[in-house]
């Protein structure tokens, strides 16, 4: 059986789109503009306009060493050329800043790397708690030059479970758990979950957990778990060289886009799974516009919402308790709650009448890991946001998701170009959902670029490029 990591289906076969396959809305048009990228994470701009993507060098599934991390450049041609190689998957972020261009590395224990125009690279943050279940984010740039960046959690709802064992870290890093930004106080509420490093004995066993704890160690009721400067589910600042390295928001669980709207910081935060000991059902996504200093709810908050509450039970398991004792105040409620699993990762905001919907946020949905036929699914798209009614509203969405399908399958990014008439959408390639996990294709990757037709109409549903 040939494998689907070594013998993908050619990118270019996915070409042109065909009618069904992806949906934009009417008004626009969608064309490539570069294919062949195996697990495209990341779109930069460099001062003078030229556009680079990163790959990761790493995807959820069994392809974890099949691809290196590397920074591309896009040339006049359409072809990519490697400007860095070598990097330490996954990469989650690139940003061209202060002369130099910046990388997110999320192998534990992360890095930020700065990467001078000579290709001299030197790491400006090391240590960072990025790996587990998550991992660093996008990198933005703030209005006083610093740089932000967000960490995500080790675990799914802060317990180290057995799901943590077949993500496949566990195994590797026994003692690593989550680690609260600030003093944290737990209630003692602990959960049991199968030891599998008792699997080989007669009778396996089970173990018993708590919160922000090693795997098999209970918590007390009324322990202080001491906060660290190298945390869990936080967003940084850092000065570019590396300096005054700060905490300015934590209780996120996967802050992974992050980016300055008319000067306030933004972040999209993905939300929990039905997973593991302490599973949480119907967990949306969430925008959120970051307060400095503000606590954003986990491990006790989904969305804005206590975990306790009904919709967030899970059938069939123990219902859902506080882990904390003591909760510091919610920074607020989210701009928007997204789609259970649409896994909203990062977004743009136009800010051209030439392209239209000015000030409104475009972003990008990768969707569900599981299976992608039948019933109602989440992401596989890019939407467009109001953030002054709330509304939520398809731009373009994929109808195809599975492996032969054509258009835009998982997009992970979205930037305008400089003038703003542009969209460029990226697009991490197939990952085919079965029963046991996903299975991606090396090479599946695509840029797109999307833009507004001289004719309203002469692109709508189910028409492409």
């Amino acid at each position: 059986m040939t494998s689907r990591l070594s013998a993908p289906p050619p990118a270019a076969d996915r070409l042109p789109v065909q009618p069904g396959d992806i949906r934009i809305e009417t008004g626009y048009r969608l064309e490539p503009v570069a294919v062949g990228l195996t697990f495209p994470t990341s779109i930069a701009l460099d001062p003078g306009g030229s556009l680079y993507v990163a790959e990761a060098g790493f995807s959820y599934g069994p392809a974890k060493s099949a691809a290196q991390g590397r920074v591309l450049r896009l040339d006049n041609n359409g072809g990519m050329t490697p400007i860095i190689s070598g990097l330490r998957g996954p990469v989650t972020g690139i940003v061209f800043h202060d002369g130099a261009l910046f990388v997110a590395e999320g192998a534990f224990p992360g890095r930020i790397l700065r990467v001078e125009p000579g290709g001299c690279t030197k790491p400006v943050v090391c240590g960072l708690r990025s790996g587990g279940d998550h991992y660093t984010g996008e990198i933005a740039v703030g209005p006083d030059g610093r740089l932000y960046f967000g960490v995500g959690t080790f675990t799914n709802s802060a317990v180290v479970g057995f799901d943590n064992f077949m993500f496949g870290w566990l195994g590797s890093m026994p003692a690593e758990h989550d680690v609260p930004a600030r003093p944290t106080v737990l209630a003692g509420v602990n959960y049991s979950s199968p030891d599998p490093f008792t699997f080989e004995q007669t009778v396996p066993c089970t173990t018993v957990t708590g919160a922000f704890k090693p795997f098999g160690t209970p918590s007390l009721p009324g322990e202080v778990v001491m906060g660290n400067l190298m945390a869990n589910g936080v967003i940084y600042s850092v000065n570019p060289d590396g300096s005054d390295l700060q905490i300015i928001a934590d209780g996120l669980r996967n802050p992974f886009g992050l980016g300055f709207v008319n000067g306030r910081l933004y972040s999209l935060d993905q939300g929990y799974d039905r997973r593991g000991s302490r599973p949480v059902s119907n967990s949306p996504d969430s925008l959120w516009e970051i307060t400095p200093g503000g606590w954003y709810g986990f491990p006790d908050y989904v969305s804005g919402i206590p975990i306790t509450a009904p919709e967030f039970q899970t059938p069939g398991m123990p219902p859902t308790q506080f882990v904390l004792a003591e909760h510091p105040p919610l920074a607020g409620q989210p701009v928007l709650r997204l789609a259970p699993h649409s896994a909203s990762t990062k977004f743009a905001v136009s800010t051209n009448p030439a392209f239209g919907h000015v000030g409104q946020m475009f972003i990008a949905q990768l969707g569900s890991g599981g299976p992608a036929v039948g019933g109602t699914v989440a992401g596989y798209k890019v939407v467009r946001a109001d953030l002054n009614t709330c509304q939520v509203h398809d731009f373009l969405a994929s109808t195809n998701p599975l492996p032969g399908g054509k258009g835009p399958q998982r997009p992970v990014d979205v930037k305008f170009d400089p003038a703003g008439t542009a969209l460029y959408v990226l697009d991490f390639g197939t990952l085919e959902g079965t029963p046991s996990g996903v299975i991606p294709y090396c090479g599946s990757g695509m840029l797109w670029k999307a833009t507004r037709t001289c004719r309203a109409g002469e692109v709508g549903e189910g028409r492409g490029a």
